[in-house]
């Protein structure tokens, strides 16, 4: 590498690194052009609608906490267990990693750059399942969605 191609990729990482911060912390830059967008998490029951594309659902979801980025620790996880279901309702989007190989497979155009043998599905995300979800919470006058980062199932029933 030459002297200029390491100075031009030290100066890109300066100078988005603060604006990678503030996103990571769901919070604005300070020159306040881009809109704040939490990062949450939510126990509810899936459900999955049929249709061209299907859509996956958190319904009786309880209250939306903000959070931060990354894993749930065990403690999290058995709080969440013992969160009581709500009556929240968010559209779930971008599930497709979170399906199993087969959904993920159907998802888009996955198939054109994944194989079963290479796909990288958790298959946490199943219909009739309560699970704990964390994402970035998007809300619109008739719709709240979550883009998700992670989900846990938490029990294989939704009652």
């Amino acid at each position: 590498m030459t002297n200029r191609t390491v100075f031009a990729a030290a100066l890109a990482i300066g100078c988005g690194l603060p604006l990678m911060v503030h996103a990571q912390r769901g919070q604005q830059p300070a020159t306040g052009e881009n809109p704040k967008v939490d990062i949450v998490q939510s126990v509810g029951c899936v459900e999955r609608e049929s249709g061209d594309p299907e859509t996956w659902w958190l319904k009786r979801a309880a209250e939306p906490k903000v959070t931060q980025a990354g894993m749930s620790s065990t403690r999290q996880i058995e709080e969440a267990k013992s969160v009581a279901l709500g009556t929240h309702v968010f559209q779930l989007i971008g599930v497709a990693d979170f399906l199993d190989t087969e959904g993920l497979l159907r998802s888009g155009q996955r198939t054109q750059f994944t194989t079963p043998e290479t796909a990288n599905a958790t298959g946490q995300l199943r219909e009739g399942h309560k699970v704990l979800v964390k994402g970035l919470l998007i809300e619109a006058a008739d719709q709240k969605r979550i883009n998700l980062m992670a989900v846990i199932a938490l029990t294989d029933t939704c009652g």
